[in-house]
């Protein structure tokens, strides 16, 4: 039964966040519960992208908003 409770409370406190590889900073400050959530949470990060058609990175290059680096990491 412990190990049971254990597992439940390893996912409860499994906390993910994207991360910007491209930039090396985070791409929002927000945690994820899931890995779902956080794909969704990426989906919507380069569609505010895709309206003016390019990601400015911190280098300075315009690059396609599906392009961009991000990756879904444990906080």
């Amino acid at each position: 039964m412990n190990d049971i409770h254990d597992a439940r409370t390893a996912k409860a406190k499994r906390r993910l966040k994207v991360f910007n590889a491209t930039d090396g900073i985070p791409a929002m400050e927000k945690t994820f519960s899931s890995p779902e959530e956080a794909e969704r949470a990426i989906r919507k990060f380069r569609q505010r992208f895709e309206v003016q058609g390019y990601y400015l990175t911190s280098a300075g290059q315009r690059i396609n908003p599906a392009d961009i680096k991000l990756e879904i990491i444990q906080s």
